[in-house]
């Protein structure tokens, strides 16, 4: 009897052991389930809610969980197809700051949770708060431009004069350009640019709709020189220690990239140009093309890349070609979306040897090729690049 109860003590505790086992090894499959799931919301509430939030440049607020349901598929497709999150350039150029790539395993967790629905309000997103700043000078941008229904790219240019309040002689200077939309998602992009000679202003007055219907740099030095902004990067700053100066009396130039969404809608917004910490390095622009390449005259420092083009271009690279021939990828975009173009920022800042040749090299896509060209279309049928740079041995500017 002792003998077939220590028989029957010793199948219980087998057939317990084997149970907890079992019992441990379904717990930590749903853990991980769970875990993976949370890893998920992680992932979209920092890659997905900056342009997907409330009174996002998207104009698609996913943290709606009705609307997220009913889009969940749509977003993994394209989370699947690498169209989301967007972020343009490979890892073969230099590195760049604000990457929204996503790693394999960040990738998996993000469409398990998309698969899933996301049942419920998603977690806010995470947003870094900006560092004060003084506005050192505001402007209202493209007042009175509508766009309707055409899905098709289209721009306009604005020349805008300073406000006459203020202290015409004293220099300014800036490190941050913020752009707020009235109707977020509209603008794709902003690039902007001081006209010194006039040209700008008298090309908007010889225009009776608001604005020009050129590209913003027609006989002025070239747009995106003094920086800009897209639906994606809504604020464009500089690392701490650079800044760019705006010069006295000059009109801006802001070259305003839309798209209609099927209504009638406002391109206007305000954009606001904050103070830099002093003491600081001034930036400039270099600017290039395929037809067009450029040598750096001093060792300096690349901070920021921008590019315009249109759609018919495929592919975009930019090396850096130093004075014993030796190539070095600065920046390569495989496949150019102009919907998804926007400032990026060298990170850290790059540096670039004096005798340094900056070379643009693109292809064409080949449907576009049969394309009727309008003067927009030809305009940027190449793509025109800006690299703003910051000389070494520039003197620090120390005082506003």
């Amino acid at each position: 009897m002792i003998f077939w109860a220590e028989r029957l003590g010793r199948s219980c505790f087998v057939f317990c052991v084997s149970t907890v086992a079992v019992c441990a090894s379904a717990d930590q499959h749903i853990h991980a389930e769970n875990l993976q799931i949370w890893n998920g919301a992680q992932v979209f509430s920092k890659s997905c809610l900056p342009c997907h939030g409330a009174n996002s440049p998207a104009a698609l607020d996913l943290t709606d969980p009705i609307a997220l349901r009913r889009r969940a598929t749509t977003a993994a497709q394209v989370v699947r197809d690498g169209l989301m999150p967007p972020w343009l350039p490979s890892e073969s150029g230099a590195p760049l700051k604000h990457s929204r790539r996503l790693s394999a395993t960040d990738r998996a967790s993000l469409l398990e949770w998309l698969d899933q629905s996301a049942q419920g309000k998603v977690q806010s997103a995470v947003v870094t708060p900006r560092p004060s700043q003084e506005c050192e000078i505001a402007f209202r941008v493209a007042d009175g431009w509508q766009v309707g229904g055409d899905p098709g790219m289209t721009l306009r240019s604005f020349a805008i004069k300073q406000d006459p309040t203020m202290n015409p002689d004293a220099p300014k200077f800036f490190n941050a350009i913020e752009f707020v939309a009235d109707a977020p998602g509209v603008v794709h992009s902003i690039s902007f640019l001081w006209d010194e000679l006039g040209y700008a202003a008298r090309l908007d007055a010889s225009d009776p709709a608001p604005g020009y219907d050129a590209v913003g740099d027609i006989g002025l030095q070239v747009s995106a020189s003094s920086g800009g902004v897209s639906r994606l990067s809504t604020l464009w700053r500089l690392p701490k220690g650079y800044a760019m100066k705006i010069p006295i009396d000059a009109v801006l130039v802001a070259e305003v990239h839309a798209e209609g969404r099927g209504k009638v809608e406002s391109t206007a917004g305000n954009v606001c140009f904050f103070t830099p910490e002093f003491p600081c390095k001034l930036v400039h622009a270099i600017a290039i093309s395929p037809s067009r390449p450029a040598t750096i005259a001093s060792a300096c420092e690349a901070v920021s890349i921008s590019i315009r083009a249109g759609s018919r271009v495929q592919s975009i690279d930019v090396f850096a070609k130093d004075a014993k021939g030796q190539l070095q990828c600065v920046l390569n975009i495989p496949k150019w979306n102009e919907r998804l173009s926007e400032p990026w920022m060298f990170d850290p800042p790059l540096a670039l040897e004096a005798g340094t040749e900056l070379i643009v090299q693109s292809t064409v896509n080949a449907d576009a090729v049969q394309t009727p060209l309008d003067a927009h279309a030809a305009a940027m049928s190449q793509p025109m690049i800006v690299v703003l740079v910051a000389d070494n041995d520039a003197d620090l500017i120390r005082e506003k």
